[in-house]
């Protein structure tokens, strides 16, 4: 049966307020250390099971899924880990954002999830992938601890800058990314999409 999505709504959220949201998750259900645990954010802090499924990905084009009610993060097996790591940290997010949107939406199996992600209008679920990546983001990646260890590594800065007098700011973020990225357990590219939506600039934290 199609689904009628003339009743669902994605609040608008400035990145703040996300990012907010993100803090708060983490200091009540984990704190400052790093790397955040994200499992035990999720089974302990939440309540939710974290489920295995052999080949999630093929049949549900998601490596990691939001039960209806909420109560279960299903995730493909052979997802890496630092994915994986982010993938339920993101359904946190829809979780944490959007759970009555999720009740509303999720289907009864992964064929049907599938179909209605082929439907829903792009300007609905556009906006809520949007701000589960961002509270995803700030949930793994805390700025302050992100600022404190782009101070760490001027040395590294400083060396690329003296190698590379020109060097963009992008090749910078790039470079540094490669870094970085295990310190919080994450991909170069969530390091990389870190320093963009916060607006840092590692040039100018060093100087």
């Amino acid at each position: 049966m199609p689904v009628d999505f003339s009743n669902i709504a994605i609040p608008f959220l400035q990145k703040q307020q996300i990012w907010d949201i993100a803090e708060k998750v983490r200091k009540k259900y984990w704190g400052d250390e790093l790397p955040v645990d994200i499992e035990i954010i999720a089974e302990r802090g939440y309540n939710i099971y974290l489920t295995p499924v052999p080949g999630l990905k093929s049949v549900a084009n998601t490596e990691a899924f939001l039960s209806s009610n909420l109560d279960e993060i299903m995730f493909d097996l052979k997802s890496p880990d630092v994915r994986l790591r982010f993938s339920i940290a993101h359904e946190l997010g829809h979780k944490e954002l959007h759970s009555n949107q999720i009740m509303a939406l999720r289907r009864n199996s992964y064929d049907e999830w599938r179909e209605m992600l082929d439907n829903i209008p792009a300007e609905i679920w556009g906006r809520a992938e949007w701000q589960a990546r961002e509270f995803a983001g700030r949930l793994l990646v805390p700025r302050l601890r992100l600022i404190k260890i782009i101070k760490e590594n001027k040395q590294l800065i400083d060396q690329a800058k003296n190698k590379v007098p020109d060097l963009e700011i992008s090749a910078l973020n790039e470079y540094l990314s490669r870094h970085l990225s295990s310190q919080f357990d994450v991909s170069d590219d969530v390091i990389i999409a870190r320093l963009l939506a916060e607006a840092l600039d590692p040039f100018s934290i060093v100087s």
